[in-house]
């Protein structure tokens, strides 16, 4: 009977030695996919590598911080989506460039509101947008003018 207790008493250290500690946040800055997904004319696409970039500038005095964001599938610069947005901005349309990078071929938004983001959370470590619109670019191939459709696009991103 003393074997059997021992016994239970080793394995019970054993599991809970092995159960998550109280620093586990959940791994990933409190839910955070760290991704970008989008639908680019049909087709979803996931970025699952991304690239927050601070940049302080002064100006007149005024000091503000800049993000430039950059997102790639596994790294790869073949497929590439860029935008930007001053740090601690939320709300709509607070990004001010957005461009994507297909095999050579830049598309960017224009000024003609068919594109818009909403910022949800911008605080300094975690970025959380939605977006959606029409990207404009120029095939010099067949030298025309070219458009894309983006659709449900989210980003949200622990950095």
């Amino acid at each position: 009977m003393k074997k059997f207790f021992l016994n239970l008493f080793v394995l019970t250290g054993l599991v809970l030695s092995t159960a998550c500690s109280s620093d586990d946040d959940g791994g990933n800055g409190g839910g955070a996919s760290d991704e970008l997904v989008v639908t680019i004319d049909g087709q979803t696409i996931t970025f699952n590598s991304i690239i927050v970039d601070e940049d302080t500038f002064t100006d007149d005095g005024d000091t503000y911080t800049e993000l430039d964001v950059t997102a790639t599938i596994n790294g790869d610069s073949t497929r590439v989506i860029q935008f930007g947005l001053e740090a601690g901005d939320t709300g709509a349309d607070a990004v001010y460039y957005f461009e994507y990078t297909v095999e050579g071929e830049t598309y960017f938004y224009g000024f003609d509101n068919s594109f818009s983001s909403v910022v949800s959370i911008n605080d300094g470590s975690r970025l959380t947008m939605t977006f959606s619109g029409t990207l404009y670019g120029y095939d010099s191939e067949s030298e025309e003018s070219v458009e894309l459709m983006l659709q449900n696009g989210t980003i949200d991103v622990v950095y």
